[in-house]
Formats: structure tokens, sequence, C-alpha cells
């Protein structure tokens, strides 16, 4: 696999956006159970997914990017202080498009779809929303490389995804990115804070994961996929 090096940029840098309209509609799933999760909650704790762009410890850092340079690859360790922690601050929410990308991107390292306690978010966005594009040819046009959606190295996207969000020179005040889903290609998005009024204010319609009307949907993504499903 191509290698994805980490920020900054090691070329001229060209970003390309993508606006989502008012009325696009965005899935989410969620455990309630866990993490106080809810259906349009940004978390605060992190790093921990692949764009977090949470600082390491921020009681302890003065810049966010000492989180990089405490970890100078993918092949060394990480920084005590780099693990997860409360930064208020900085605030992240996962969604796609599509129940595909949600399940398959929730489900997919342990390939069962367990249904137990899972909710399905449905927003209507109410205002527009600006993402940097990292799909394809525009995620070198952005510095880095399609595999960045791809790779499980979070040292390398968390550093990404901070230095997105900190350098507006570069990339705009953007809400956050559209990428390809790692595990089946579907576009996945992730917002940062600086969405959370729009995200807040949107209609919201939620779903058990188990209703009746969702099960034979839920069984044709699991079959394409090859996923085992426990209702």
């Amino acid at each position: 696999m191509v290698k994805v090096k980490l920020p900054p940029p090691q070329r001229n840098v060209n970003p390309q956006t993508i606006i989502l309209l008012a009325n696009t509609k965005l899935r989410r799933i969620f455990d309630p159970t866990r993490f106080n999760a809810t259906a349009i909650g940004f978390r605060s704790y992190g790093p921990v997914s692949r764009f977090d762009h949470q600082r390491c410890d921020p009681a302890e850092l003065g810049s966010a990017w000492e989180c990089v340079m405490r970890s100078e690859s993918f092949r060394t360790p990480r920084h005590s202080s780099n693990e997860p922690s409360e930064d208020p601050e900085r605030r992240i929410i996962y969604a796609g498009f599509s129940l595909s990308c949600c399940i398959v991107e929730y489900f997919g390292d342990g390939e069962i779809i367990n249904v137990e306690n899972i909710k399905l978010a449905i927003i209507y966005l109410n205002k527009e929303l600006k993402l940097l594009d990292l799909r394809g040819k525009a995620a070198m046009a952005a510095g880095t490389v399609t595999a960045i959606s791809a790779i499980t190295q979070r040292e390398i996207t968390q550093a990404w995804g901070r230095y997105f969000y900190e350098h507006l020179e570069l990339y705009d005040r953007v809400d956050g990115m559209i990428f390809s889903g790692a595990h089946n290609g579907e576009d996945a998005i992730a917002l940062y804070e600086r969405a959370e009024n729009t995200i807040s204010s949107s209609k919201v319609k939620i779903i058990d994961l188990k209703n009746e009307t969702l099960k034979s949907t839920i069984f044709k993504i699991a079959d394409e996929h090859g996923f085992d499903v426990e209702m």
C-alpha cells in the first residue's frame, strides 16, 4: 500500500470543497448505552477515530502540533500524552448518506451486525455545510493521498484531521471532511464542532435499528458485505 506521510504537505495544495445543501439527509448510528452517545452529540473525548482533531492533552501541550511531533511516524509507539482525553474545545461527529455506509463503518471490524441498543438517526440539514473533499484525486489536491481514508495508522490520519482544522490559510474554515469509507468506499463524513450549531438546529428522526421496517434492508446490507446479523 502507498505510504501516507504525516503533515505538513510536501507539495502545493489546491483543496477541493463541496457544499452539502440544506435539506440534505445525513444518517448516523449510535449506541446510547456507550460513552453517553446521542443522535447529534459531538464527541470531545479523543483522539480515537480516523480524523479526530482533539489535542493529545490540551492541559499539558501548548500546541496541538506537538501531538504529531511526539509520534514521528506510525512505526513509533504513541507518547503517553497522546492518549485520548477530554478536549471540550474540539468535538467531532461522524455520519454518512446511506444506511449501508453507517452500518459497514460501525460494524465493519467485527463483521457482525448486532442491533441491540443501536439507534439510527436521520438528520435533515437546515443549513449548508462546507466540506473538504478527500475522495480520489481531491485527497492529493489537499496535500495527502486517497489511502488516508483506509489506513489503520490513526496517528497519521488524526494528525491530518488536526492539520486541516488548524490551517485556515490553506483549507479555509471547513465544517469537516467527506471521504471514502475504509470498508466499502461509500461516502462518509466527519464534522468538526464548527458544524454543531447547524446539526443541533436540524430536524432529527430517531429509529431503533431493530425496528421491523429496517429488517429487510439490514439483511440485504449484510448479504452484500458478507456480514452476519444478530437481531
